[in-house]
């Protein structure tokens, strides 16, 4: 995933930080992914993100506090962090105040750790099921690339093909993999305060 190229490690600490870039800016309602990284956990994000909020019986509330940022934009920014390995809601707003399109998006009006955590909150099942969602693009991008029909797939064997039981099991590792995210940001945020 393209994404993921741009966050391994190098060594230089340096070098680490200048690119552990999350690319939050994606993540703004209306501005999509370029079409090079449509397969990449920024897209994969997005578009659980946009599913989530259509399907969801209650609506993702986003605290006023938190600025002029869109539920879509801030469930998909949170879920997205979570997915990269970033849960402290300090952490989440100090990478939400270096990204230069997602504060140009919500007129520098970043939200606050605080509204990160309530938001958290406030909506822990639309984060849930957006993170389950993107776990299952994930698996079914995997799952393409592997197709006896891709012409460009590796000469390496290829991951079995997964059975209805295994489907099952593989829905119930998405979930217990997005509950215990969560559940690691509200420790860090708990031991935090």
């Amino acid at each position: 995933m393209n994404d993921d190229v741009k966050n391994t490690p190098t060594g230089d600490p340096k070098k680490e930080r200048e690119t552990a870039e999350l690319h939050l800016g994606q993540l703004v309602s209306g501005s999509a992914p370029a079409a090079s990284q449509e397969d990449s956990v920024t897209a994969f994000i997005a578009k659980a993100a946009a599913e989530t909020i259509k399907e969801s019986p209650k609506p993702v509330v986003v605290p006023k506090t938190a600025g002029p940022v869109p539920p879509e934009s801030m469930l998909g920014v949170v879920s997205y962090c979570y997915a990269k390995g970033v849960y402290g809601s300090n952490d989440i707003g100090r990478k939400l105040n270096q990204d230069a399109a997602f504060r140009l998006s919500c007129q520098n009006e970043v939200p606050r750790p605080e509204d990160i955590r309530r938001f958290r909150r406030l909506n822990r099942e639309a984060i849930q099921k957006t993170l389950e969602k993107a776990l299952r693009f994930a698996r079914a991008k995997v799952a393409e690339t592997w197709s006896p029909s891709n012409p460009f797939r590796s000469k390496s064997p290829a991951p079995a093909t997964l059975v209805s039981g295994q489907q099952e099991e593989l829905q119930g590792f998405a979930g217990r993999e997005a509950s215990e995210r969560i559940d690691k940001a509200t420790f860090i945020d708990g031991m935090s305060m």
